[in-house]
């Protein structure tokens, strides 16, 4: 069986879902395919910053869970100290949920949604591409949105190159103390290359740890020490999981063809934070707007979205890129500004509300940036030498 669309997506995660939605509310013919049966979960701690969420033409009030409003941080599992806004940061939901909920709302707008059907082949022809579909069936169509994550079918088929990726554990505590009730937590200094995290959930708390890949034969043992750090009983955590992150390298392409490549199969998640949602809703966005305009006839084909993504995503993971380098170089200065700075703390929090972005608080640097590029570029040098990556893309290329 044969089945004729105008685009079809691959995953129905944050960035698929989006993609759908935008497409089928413009008259598109499209198919949104999952491999997993809905509602899945995914290895994800859940957050949902507000600058993410304000990307959306609807609320996520019904999958919200709790609305954090401030973060208590650690250096090295050490003496805790407290931040509050005053205003939503970030919304607590869980993938399963926040998932459903997004492919629901494609669903309204037009979109086909299959699910436990997955892609299991790719290829272009001349006037479509043929996506071989689990079952044996075929869907034909003038484009693809590529949703489908870093070990997608889509990127193996079309041969793109590896992404650079970061490793992450992470576990769910019982019920979530009082003193989490709308606060997030962060361990900062213990993991190369990223952090410690507590994320309270309706009924439980997300504790996870993530880093460089040269940290990922230690993540059990940083896993239970930060648990133990912040109370919580390291033999009691459940649904423990590894996962990777994937990254992107400075102008990675994230089109091939008819195919656009979005979220996390474009590695478009932030290098700094970890935090991928937001980046994986902009691209699905800017890519829909690209395939829209090819098949309303309007571009001859989907390079728009990469030059959309260059303009406006890919300077701000540059910045991050360079925060990140800077940070872990020397991790505990920067935690005692962050400590004692309440005019860092509020540009911090605006960050998070999408209200200011990296290029933006780099820029009112002024002179001083130029110091940070200097200085991040030897702290780069040194990150490629610690972080492990090339020993794991060589590992992952074989």
């Amino acid at each position: 069986m044969t089945e004729r669309y105008d685009c079809v997506v691959l995953g129905a995660g944050p960035a698929g879902s989006t993609a759908a939605r935008h497409l089928a509310a413009t008259g598109a013919r499209v198919l949104l395919t999952d491999r997993a049966s809905f509602p899945r979960d995914k290895p994800c701690g859940g957050g949902v910053l507000l600058l993410a969420a304000a990307l959306l033409p609807f609320s996520l009030d019904p999958v919200t869970e709790r609305v954090v409003t401030g973060f208590r941080m650690t250096y090295r599992h050490g003496r805790p100290f407290m931040h509050r806004y005053g205003e939503p940061l970030v919304l607590m939901t869980q993938r399963s949920r926040l998932d459903a909920f997004l492919a629901e709302q494609a669903v309204a707008a037009g979109a086909t949604f299959t699910d436990g059907r997955g892609a299991t082949g790719l290829e272009i022809a001349d006037a479509h591409v043929a996506v071989r579909l689990a079952g044996g069936d075929l869907a034909t169509a003038r484009t693809v949105v590529a949703a489908d994550g870093a070990n997608g079918v889509a990127r193996r088929a079309l041969g793109m190159p590896p992404l650079r990726r970061a490793v992450a554990l992470e576990a769910n505590t019982g019920a979530v103390p009082d003193r989490w009730r709308d606060v997030l937590g962060l361990d900062l200094g213990s993991m190369p290359g990223g952090y410690g995290w507590v994320f309270p959930k309706g009924d439980h708390c997300n504790v996870g740890v993530g880093g460089w890949p040269a940290a990922g034969p230690g993540l059990q043992r940083s896993l239970a020490a930060y648990a133990a750090s912040e109370g919580f009983d390291p033999g009691a955590l459940r649904d423990q999981r590894g996962y990777t992150l994937p990254l992107s390298d400075p102008a990675a392409p994230v089109v091939r063809g008819p195919v656009a490549f979005v979220g996390d199969a474009a590695g478009l998640i932030d290098p700094l934070s970890g935090e991928g949602i937001g980046n994986a809703i902009r691209s699905a966005q800017m890519a829909a707007e690209a395939v829209a305009r090819f098949l309303a006839g309007k571009a001859p084909d989907l390079a728009g979205y990469q030059v959309a993504l260059e303009r406006e995503i890919e300077p701000e993971l540059a910045v991050a890129r360079q925060f990140q380098a800077l940070f872990h170089q020397l991790p505990w200065p920067y935690v005692q500004v962050l400590r004692r700075s309440g005019r860092f703390w509020r540009s911090f929090s605006r960050m998070v509300r999408g209200e200011t972005t990296y290029v933006g608080f780099k820029g009112r640097l002024g002179p001083a940036a130029l110091l940070v590029d200097a200085a991040a570029w030897q702290a780069q040098r040194s990150m490629a030498a610690r972080s492990g990556w090339a020993a794991s893309e060589a590992k992952a290329s074989r």
